[in-house]
């Protein structure tokens, strides 16, 4: 049972990582709730499940301009703000993930057809490094 919990997780990343691109060039895009609540994002709405079509939107817009100003507020040290970032939660999970992928030799996601493929050493590299950047951010 968690493994499948962590595959979906991870599933999810690597999606996230793909559809960032793929989403601003696709005409149809749909979304839908699947029976756990999750809402999701796809260019072929699912056979099992109730989708709509999102319009989606091309056009000029004005570049936003560069930020003068530090990002931080002033009286924030950067230790304040990287010990705001630690989460035990997020860090035990992405330590169960980058343990999945270290161990897990076929690791299973949905392709963007919906068809389940395995990650290729290339894909599972990419989220292990993902993953690792995760844990240094949030642990303690």
């Amino acid at each position: 049972m968690k493994q499948k919990l962590l595959i979906s997780i991870l599933g999810a990343w690597v999606v996230a990582f793909s559809a960032s691109n793929t989403f601003a060039a696709k005409d149809n895009v749909f979304t839908w709730t699947d029976e756990k609540g999750v809402v999701h994002y796809g260019e072929r709405p699912p056979k099992d499940s109730q989708a709509r079509q999102i319009k989606t939107r091309t056009g000029h817009s004005e570049p936003t301009p560069a930020p003068t100003a530090p990002t931080t507020p002033a009286n924030t040290t950067t230790d304040a703000v990287a010990d705001s970032l630690k989460d035990p939660e997020r860090c035990t999970m992405a330590q169960k993930n980058l343990e999945l992928l270290n161990t897990v030799a076929r690791i299973k996601i949905a392709g963007e057809d919906g068809v389940q493929r395995l990650l290729t050493e290339e894909e599972k590299e990419a989220q292990r490094t993902a993953m690792q950047a995760v844990i240094n951010q949030a642990c303690e």
